[in-house]
């Protein structure tokens, strides 16, 4: 999956009957998902999130676990990207899903801030971007593609589970559904060759490819240093571990310190862990 960054093109959805919609590329050259009236009858009409740290704010969330709109989804992600983001920061949602928490991140860090939201899912995304022009966010940017560790295309294959998406370089989720060709690419090529602002803060939840997105962007982590929370999860404990090692061993290589979140899930059914790692000092690109 190397190869040169896709274009930054505009994506606008454009109604395609009662399936997803199907994204289509305009001339300006900014990243930019619209809607028309006809796919917002796919997604249902947007509700007020109830409580936390995104009440009062309206989401777009048809199909999508009622937690969200209750305002009660992972609420120590909700707390710490409230407590590790000030006004005028950026934050990267990777994995952004439907965006609660890019409206989260957008309501802190305020107009002088920036929200970057990397969504593959065509219907997932033009969520994320309804769901802000609802709640008057225009900080929030929607790319609709995936993060990894190259730039280029790859097979996204597609799950039930609203959030359950995965690239095919990170195994099949257990629902599988589909799948879809999209863009991939690295944050590293996304700062530098489309002008985004660096990360004070970044979240990442890629179902199983968290080792490509990290890996694509380590001049990011070395040169900008941003704190980085990270889902890992595995149908067993076993398959946690594994995993959980090989991110913190790259993320300590890179002078990063790992804390484990208070626990979202009871983890009875499925194992989920959520990670904040913190910059140690000073840290010089090798």
């Amino acid at each position: 999956m190397s190869g040169s960054i896709p274009g930054a093109q505009s994506v606008t959805f454009a109604a395609s009957g009662t399936g997803w919609p199907r994204p289509e590329a305009s001339q300006n050259g900014e990243e930019r998902v619209t809607l028309t009236a006809k796919v917002l009858g796919v997604f249902g009409d947007a509700r007020v999130i109830a409580k936390g740290e995104a009440a009062g704010l309206k989401l777009v969330a048809k199909s999508a676990d009622p937690n969200f709109v209750r305002g009660t989804y992972e609420p120590p992600i909700q707390q710490a990207i409230v407590a590790n983001l000030a006004p005028g920061d950026a934050f990267f949602d990777i994995g952004a899903n439907i965006g609660f928490f890019s409206l989260i991140a957008a309501r802190r860090v305020g107009p002088r801030g920036q929200v970057y939201a990397f969504e593959p899912v065509p219907r997932n995304a033009a969520a994320v971007a309804e769901s802000a022009r609802l709640s008057g966010f225009d900080t929030i940017r929607v790319f609709a593609e995936a993060a990894g560790a190259t730039s280029g295309r790859g097979q996204l294959l597609l799950a039930h589970h609203i959030g359950g998406a995965a690239l095919a370089s990170a195994g099949a989720p257990p629902d599988i559904s589909g799948r879809l060709e999209v863009s991939i690419v690295a944050i590293d090529d996304a700062i530098a060759q489309r002008g985004l602002r660096p990360p004070s803060l970044v979240k990442i939840d890629v179902e199983g490819a968290e080792i490509d997105v990290l890996g694509g962007m380590m001049e990011t982590l070395r040169g900008h240093r941003p704190k980085v929370i990270y889902e890992v999860d595995d149908a067993t404990r076993e398959g946690l571990d594994r995993k959980a090692r090989k991110i913190a061993e790259l993320l300590t290589a890179a002078g990063y310190a790992l804390k484990q979140l208070p626990a979202s899930y009871d983890n009875r059914e499925w194992q989920v862990e959520h990670v904040f790692a913190q910059p140690m000092g000073a840290y010089e690109l090798s």
